[in-house]
């Protein structure tokens, strides 16, 4: 990334953002799973084995779902930090908002998918900081989150 220059960067920006408005939502997969989960309920009639499918099918689905949130907020932080690279070399320092990224480089504000809202941006002189909150949903102010799934901390485009 930091080898792009500002055309680069604007044609992986463009295909960021389309993919981005052309994901399949999490609500989507899981109708989809609820779906092939009653195809298999009928095949399978017995009612002691629906219930263990779902019992051992219920932990997996949650782990599935903070994966898919955290490649979204990967994503999305990505395509937030080349947009804040493009716009501070083309102005010379970072914009004091995410918002005025949409008037040239995104279509819309990048959200984050643990809280609804909008990344977190705090430009700080020349440089910024830019982070989702993470799994646990809480903003520890820029905290980077520890490996596994369930870590406590901030998220940003480069976490593990």
């Amino acid at each position: 990334m930091p080898k792009l220059n500002p055309d680069e960067a604007r044609a992986v920006l463009k295909d960021l953002d389309k993919l981005d408005a052309g994901r399949v939502t999490w609500a989507e997969v899981k109708q989809g799973e609820k779906r092939y989960m009653r195809y298999e309920i009928r095949k399978h009639g017995n009612p002691i084995m629906r219930v263990m499918n779902w019992w051992q099918s219920r932990q997996a689905v949650q782990r599935a779902e903070l994966k898919h949130r955290t490649v979204v907020a990967h994503e999305r932080l990505l395509l937030a930090e080349i947009a804040l690279r493009c716009y501070q070399s083309e102005q010379g320092n970072p914009p004091a908002r995410l918002d005025e990224l949409t008037t040239k480089y995104l279509s819309r504000v990048p959200q984050d998918p643990f809280s609804g809202q909008p990344l977190i941006y705090r430009a700080q002189g020349t440089n910024w900081l830019l982070y989702s909150v993470g799994s646990d949903g809480v903003d520890d102010g820029g905290k980077p989150v520890g490996r596994g799934l369930a870590s406590k901390g901030d998220l940003f485009f480069d976490s593990p």
